[in-house]
């Protein structure tokens, strides 16, 4: 196709009359083809409609594949949405379905009793080899022959261990840490309990005739018809401990903490108090037939059916009840019918 004159195209455009001269014709041509291309685009007129008709066409094309785009985004978003509401609906119904009814009752297991004749803790017959075994691995060292084996359990960690029935007579557990051990029935005849650690510690029915217990804590210690006899017990920690039918005969007590002990029905025949805070202890029934005690305050305590027969006391009593329920008053020298 033939490109009109530019001249010619301006005045088209632009509805002028151009009568250049004839010198500069071909000059002016030039500048005017240089302006209206600038303006116009390279392309004819012609060609640029054609195009711009092509482009509507295309754009109209490209509209609906813009908004079909835009309709299966939605729906893929929408089925996402759908399979997370579904899938949350899925686990809220299983965990519902695990969980118990309030309501109903949660059923229980007893566990059974633990073995007590495990290799973790002597036989019913006080087997050494099973107590050397448990005792050795807790750092005790094996003394003696084996007919009069003793163990040397100085600075051991024997907390809560039990020991019921054991035979651990002449051993040495100086500075031993044993709360909450169980001795009950346990044979410590003449063992060395000095600096021991025992606070809570059952020692129910023990034998501990000729023990030494030196700056030891036996605190809320229970020591029911434990045998003490001959024993000698001196800087020690015996609160609240329980002594109740405990045998005590010719036993040698000096600086004893016995604050709210019980020493009911305990029998101290010939033994010796020096010192012994009996403030708050129950004494009910305790026989101190020919004791001595010495340097002591007995202050408001209950000696109903106490035996004084033979008592030698160098004591300050206040408010007393002697062993026939009488009352006594204060500071009375010798309270209770007791002779010098």
């Amino acid at each position: 196709m033939t490109e009109r004159d530019p001249i010619e195209r301006l005045e088209a455009s632009d509805g002028l009359s151009i009568e250049p001269r004839p010198e500069f014709a071909s000059e002016l041509r030039i500048m005017l083809d240089l302006r209206l291309r600038m303006t116009e685009g390279d392309a004819p007129s012609s060609e640029r409609n054609e195009e711009g008709a092509k482009g509507d066409k295309a754009g109209s094309r490209q509209r609906p594949d813009r908004l079909q785009t835009l309709i299966l985004a939605l729906l893929a978003l929408l089925i996402f949405l759908a399979i997370g509401l579904v899938t949350h609906l899925a686990v809220w119904v299983i965990t519902k379905t695990d969980s118990p009814d309030p309501s109903t009752p949660t059923p229980t297991t007893t566990a059974p009793p633990p073995d007590e004749t495990s290799a973790d803790s002597p036989g019913p017959d006080g087997s050494l080899s099973d107590l050397e075994t448990q005792l050795t691995e807790a750092g005790c060292r094996v003394l003696g022959s084996a007919e009069a084996q003793r163990f040397d359990c100085s600075g051991t960690d024997l907390s809560n261990m039990l020991l019921d029935g054991a035979s651990l007579a002449g051993s040495d557990f100086t500075g031993a840490q044993m709360p909450g051990a169980s001795l009950a029935g346990a044979d410590l005849t003449g063992a060395t309990l000095n600096r021991v650690w025992l606070y809570a510690a059952d020692l129910t029915d023990a034998n501990l005739s000729g023990v030494e217990i030196l700056g030891a804590d036996l605190n809320e210690a229970r020591l029911v018809g434990a045998d003490l006899s001959g024993s000698v017990i001196q800087d020690t920690f015996l609160t609240e401990a329980d002594l109740t039918d405990a045998t005590l005969r010719e036993a040698s007590l000096t600086d004893v903490i016995l604050y709210e002990g019980d020493l009911t029905n305990a029998d101290l025949t010939s033994a010796s108090l020096t010192r012994v805070d009996l403030t708050f202890a129950t004494v009910r029934g305790v026989i101190l037939r020919n004791a001595k005690l010495s340097q002591m305050q007995l202050i408001q305590l209950d000696f109903t059916g106490a035996d004084f027969v033979g008592l030698r006391v160098a004591a300050d009593w206040s408010l007393v009840i002697c062993p026939d329920g009488s009352p006594q008053g204060v500071q009375e020298t010798l309270p209770c019918g007791i002779r010098e």
